[in-house]
């Protein structure tokens, strides 16, 4: 193959040489065990109800998964004990703030909207300008990352939590620079619901960051909907002392459970983006490759291309063929091609409001268009990817997403 892992800072192997240069590989330095994380978790906090145990069994699975098979250096142990440890002591502090306070969840949750569809096809920047209507309430990472206390209305802009989580996210622009250009994170910015759905342990966020095969079974065979629900309790908790008219919610793992996401969310809107899966396979590839290579020296790039490669390959069909079935709501559902959205954002964002019925103001569409114009593409690089660097078969990559292209119209963009 000719991937090549990008470059990871100087500083980097300076640190993982304290846990390479020792006989258990870092293991004494950075121990993951899952008892001992959970009673550390009940110390800092003075807090002992995690509430419902569910969440125990892929909490054991994951930490089992990231000590056995994830093959991490010591920054990969330290980052995912560190978000363990942040995971485990917002659980907490999320069960002892609703029990505290029982009128959060008598509280209906404001109407939920969903931006999904596959990795890399146009949901973040779709996601982004939804937040320039201020009646759409768009979770900003720092509030799901650390989401008590509530955040409040009047300093939601200066939380001191922003400055936290802008600094834990961004240890991923010190490590491989080259990751801006990917992938934007800060603090400040909206993201998915991975970090919400990680305080029930059950999430693809450490999927796309380590190699932790028991973990991604367990979460593909096993039923989310506990997951969903706490999923539900934290955005009644985040919307208590600050609500606005509706949720704009983004997760591209919504895609696969829409119809665990319609069970909790019987009334929820939901926006798929599509993009030709070939041009996907090759970005998405880089980019989990790139973030495995971070907490890892052996970040397969051929082994995530094989699993993308069929994994997409199932998830375009499986959704297709759900869609054919009438499945799922289809009064709820607009679908949005990633040609359209790059061709006009502010005609694509017009349509998907028209289809929600909600109002569309011209100084929403001056928003989007100055909001775009200060923030062009690839300003911080160009994201270095391309089709033919995967060693795929073209033609029969082709015929795998042919019924996905046809039925909803989506160009090829790789020839």
């Amino acid at each position: 193959m000719s991937w090549q892992p990008p470059a990871r800072k100087e500083w980097v192997a300076h640190f993982n040489a304290l846990g390479s240069n020792l006989a258990d590989g870092g293991r004494s330095i950075v121990p993951l065990d899952a008892d001992r994380m959970l009673e550390e978790a009940r110390r800092a906090t003075g807090l002992e109800d995690f509430g419902d145990d569910w969440f125990l069994e892929p909490y054991r699975v994951l930490v089992e998964s990231f000590d056995r098979e994830a093959k991490l250096t010591l920054i990969g142990r330290v980052m995912a004990r560190a978000e363990i440890a942040r995971v485990l002591e917002g659980r907490l502090r999320i069960e002892d703030t609703l029990k505290r306070h029982p009128e959060i969840e008598a509280q209906p949750v404001a109407p939920v909207h969903v931006v999904t569809g596959l990795g890399r096809s146009g949901t973040s920047v779709l996601h982004e300008l939804f937040t320039l209507d201020p009646d759409n309430r768009v979770p900003m990472l720092w509030e799901m990352m650390y989401p008590v206390p509530p955040p409040e209305a009047g300093s939601f802009e200066s939380d001191a939590r922003i400055g936290r989580a802008d600094l834990e996210i961004r240890i991923m622009d010190e490590i491989v620079p080259a990751m801006r250009t990917m992938h934007e994170l800060a603090g400040d910015l909206p993201n998915e619901c991975i970090f919400l759905l990680a305080h029930a342990l059950a999430t693809d966020m450490w999927e796309g960051r380590f190699h932790i095969p028991s973990y991604a079974l367990w979460m593909a065979s096993h039923d989310l909907r506990p997951a969903y629900a706490y999923h539900k309790r934290q955005l009644q908790l985040l919307q208590s002392r600050h609500p606005k008219p509706r949720w704009v919610l983004k997760g591209p793992s919504h895609l696969a459970r829409l119809p665990v996401l319609f069970d909790v969310y019987p009334e929820a809107r939901v926006v798929i983006t599509h993009r030709d899966p070939l041009k996907v396979i090759a970005s998405f590839a880089n980019l989990v490759s790139s973030l495995k290579f971070m907490g890892s020296d052996e970040a397969d790039y051929e082994a995530q291309l094989q699993q993308f490669a069929f994994g997409y390959g199932y998830l375009c069909q499986h959704i297709t063929d759900e869609r054919k079935a009438g499945k799922l709501p289809e009064g709820q559902i607009v679908d949005l091609r990633y040609a359209d959205l790059m061709a006009d954002p502010v005609a694509a964002m017009r349509g998907v409001y028209e289809r929600w019925q909600l109002p569309f103001s011209d100084a929403l569409a001056e928003r989007i268009r100055s909001h775009l114009a200060a923030r062009p593409k690839d300003r911080h690089g160009a994201h270095d990817y391309a089709f033919a660097d995967t060693g795929l078969d073209l033609e029969t990559e082709r015929r795998r997403y042919a019924d996905y292209q046809d039925y909803f119209g989506v160009p090829s963009e790789v020839i």
